[in-house]
């Protein structure tokens, strides 16, 4: 799953509260070829966890255009927050879409004036994407980093960009159902020690 990178690859960039969820959760729909998190929305240079200013927690997602759209990730990202509600008290975790093309603003346009229709102020920040800041390594696919166990079957240089890695991290952190699991573990490439571990840790998440 790791060794052929479509051509139809294209970038999505959103900003959920705290991006180790949202990290989890695009990181396993079909389509999404690997996630990343970091900070984006801020004019402050180089941000780190600790020194964010005024940046967004964000998450990236590379997915593949010829079996999931923009449009339906959009709609994921609507779907899993309340664009209603008044904004968070700190920037940091604010609900985000930061468009990267034309054709991504024109999509996020119509969902926001359909959203509009509805009434009531929209307090999603809508803005292009300027920069990207991957943020520290201790961040990347965190949940799946609390499972040593399953870190050991990933090579460290290439794990940001693993969609195995991925698919698992949104696993563990209960996104998936065991029955999807059991449809594609063995494509994962995991050895047999590392299949029973990530079975044994959905069953009970979902159980």
């Amino acid at each position: 799953m790791n060794t052929k990178i479509p051509e139809t690859i294209e970038t999505a960039t959103f900003g959920l509260g705290c991006f180790w969820s949202p990290d989890a959760q695009f990181g396993i729909i079909k389509g999404v070829v690997r996630t990343r998190v970091g900070y984006a929305g801020g004019t402050t240079a180089n941000p780190t966890y600790h020194n964010i200013g005024n940046h967004i927690e964000a998450v990236e997602i590379d997915f593949d255009r010829s079996q999931i759209s923009y449009t339906e990730l959009l709609e994921i990202f609507w779907r899993s927050h309340n664009p209603r509600q008044s904004p968070s008290w700190s920037r940091q975790y604010m609900d985000a879409v930061f468009y990267r093309s034309e054709s991504q603003k024109q999509c996020v346009e119509l969902k926001l004036d359909r959203e509009k229709a509805n009434g009531g102020e929209i307090y999603t920040l809508i803005q292009p994407l300027t920069e990207f800041y991957w943020a520290e390594d201790y961040h990347q696919k965190y949940y799946l980093r609390q499972e040593p166990e399953l870190m050991q079957e990933f090579d460290r240089t290439q794990f940001v960009n693993s969609t195995v890695a991925a698919r698992v991290n949104g696993y563990v952190a209960g996104f998936g159902s065991f029955s999807n699991l059991k449809g594609e573990i063995r494509d994962f490439g995991l050895s047999a020690a590392g299949c029973e571990k990530l079975e044994k840790i959905v069953s009970r998440i979902r159980h």
